[in-house]
């Protein structure tokens, strides 16, 4: 009878773990513990002493629209501006929004911008990348939004690089290659002294550096085209094909031609930036035209050249380039408005916007939504800020901000401030009214060991079920 009881223990010990790791494994696999996103911001005027000033602000967040997002609640923000020109002269305004996006994600249609609900056309200019924080538990540097950075970055001035002059030119080496085997290693290999000759590569899936020595290889089935392109004082290649990726047996099973062009560095960068573009970023031709000037676009990219060429000794590749159109940056939107004298007008600008999930305190995320308000001291004065939230059903109660909400039906926020705020503002949503104390343990668990979490539950439940087994076993032994 014992051993029959045993046996069934052991079964159902066995059968609680199998169930407990399964979980374990889906939790760990489908939970991550912090995503942050980035700020939103109202528009401001260029123009410090501008006779504009703000009259109301009605600010919106509406999460009711459909989403498809699947970490942070996606939610249409509108800020709508009543304005007044109290002086006895007609001016035109320069005003800017400026918002935190990659490149190569942004879109034209997500932000609408009007006057007197007319729509306005504007004009991009790119500011600061946004630096990651090294801890994935923290959120991004630099996102608070300098005015003085972001009006600074208001220029159609070229980058002035360390490493080139934009004028300099580029030699292209496009080498041809044709495999005769079924599979070679084409491998080229070259000197250069890297304060005189930059190099940038194409095409290439090996380097190694010994100095001021370079070898650079590529695995050709068929055909293959790769480029080497040199800044500076030339160099001369050592050209072999080799049997395999170890490049230690030599080969003459392959063919190549090496096609040579000069070009200047904007020209460049200008024709990569645009076949790049066009075949990785889907709104690239609605995004730039009209909007983003040549200028811009240069600027954006010699930047990113210079800065790894001066990070990487004088090596970089096209794909180093072309980094900076995935970085998340500061992207500022700049239009003219028109005041009459003694005149009034509605600006408004709508778009989409996305807040930080975080798990480190709840078991259910949290969602944090910023809006910076600073840039509205800008203005000549500014008076009646109107917040209206109108909360997701999936997170339908906030359970923090920095300005006091009244709670109204039907997942409403509301807010009325007759000055602007001391502090930016934020607001944190929630699945739950109140959070528990148990959300706060998981949320220190959470915080403790990131993603490991998990697995120290488990550990510790198979500890407890061990003490059990064997405290049981013990018994039956007496």
């Amino acid at each position: 009878m014992k051993k029959i009881y045993r046996t069934k223990f052991i079964v159902l010990i066995v059968v609680l773990i199998c169930i407990f790791l399964f979980n374990i494994i889906a939790y760990a696999n489908s939970a991550p513990i912090y995503i942050p996103d980035y700020p939103s911001i109202g528009i401001f005027s260029v123009d410090e002493n501008t006779p504009i000033e703000v009259l109301k602000e009605n600010l919106l967040f509406d999460f009711t629209e459909e989403d498809d997002n699947t970490y942070s609640p996606r939610g249409k923000v509108s800020a709508t501006y009543e304005m007044q020109n109290s002086s006895n002269e007609d001016v035109s305004v320069q005003m800017a929004f400026p918002f935190i996006e990659r490149f190569s994600e942004f879109s034209p249609d997500d932000i609408i911008i009007t006057a007197d609900d007319e729509i306005i056309s504007y004009d991009i200019y790119l500011g600061d990348v946004i630096k990651d924080s090294g801890n994935p538990f923290q959120a991004p540097e630099n996102t608070d939004f300098n005015i003085k950075k972001i009006i600074k970055s208001i220029t159609d001035k070229k980058y002035t690089a360390n490493s080139f002059k934009e004028n300099e030119l580029v030699k292209l080496y496009k080498f041809n290659v044709s495999s005769t085997d079924d599979r070679i290693n084409f491998a080229v290999s070259f000197d250069f002294n890297h304060e005189k000759t930059k190099i940038i590569l194409n095409g290439f899936n090996r380097l190694e550096r010994n100095d001021n020595n370079i070898r650079i290889a590529s695995g050709v089935r068929e055909e293959e085209t790769m480029e080497i392109c040199v800044l500076g004082e030339d160099i001369n290649f050592d050209i072999k094909g080799y049997t395999s990726g170890n490049l230690e047996e030599e080969t003459d099973k392959f063919e190549y031609e090496i096609i040579t062009e000069e070009i200047d560095v904007e020209t460049f960068l200008k024709n990569y930036a645009g076949y790049y573009l066009n075949k990785y970023a889907e709104d690239h031709e609605k995004m730039i035209t009209g909007r983003l000037s040549e200028i811009q676009l240069y600027n954006l990219y010699a930047e990113s050249l210079d800065k790894y060429l001066d990070k990487n000794l004088g090596v970089c590749t096209k794909n180093d380039i072309m980094s900076h159109t995935w970085a998340a940056r500061i992207i500022t939107l700049v239009y003219s408005v028109d005041f009459p004298q003694n005149s009034k007008k509605e600006i408004s600008v709508s778009y989409k916007t996305k807040g930080t999930m975080d798990r480190r305190e709840t078991v259910e995320p949290q969602f944090t939504y910023d809006y910076i308000l600073n840039p509205a001291s800008n203005w000549k004065g500014f008076k009646n800020l109107n917040i209206k939230i109108i909360t997701p059903e999936e997170a339908p109660y906030i359970v923090n901000s920095s300005i006091e909400l009244n709670k109204e039906d039907n997942n409403v926020y509301t807010a009325y401030s007759e000055e602007l705020p001391e502090e930016d503002f934020f607001f944190t949503l929630h699945s739950k009214e109140k959070i528990t104390l148990l959300d706060r343990i998981e949320g220190y668990l959470n915080r403790t060991f990131g993603y490991f979490t998990p697995i120290v539950i488990g550990f510790v439940f198979l500890i407890i079920i061990i003490a059990i087994f064997v405290v049981v076993k013990n018994k039956e032994k007496k």
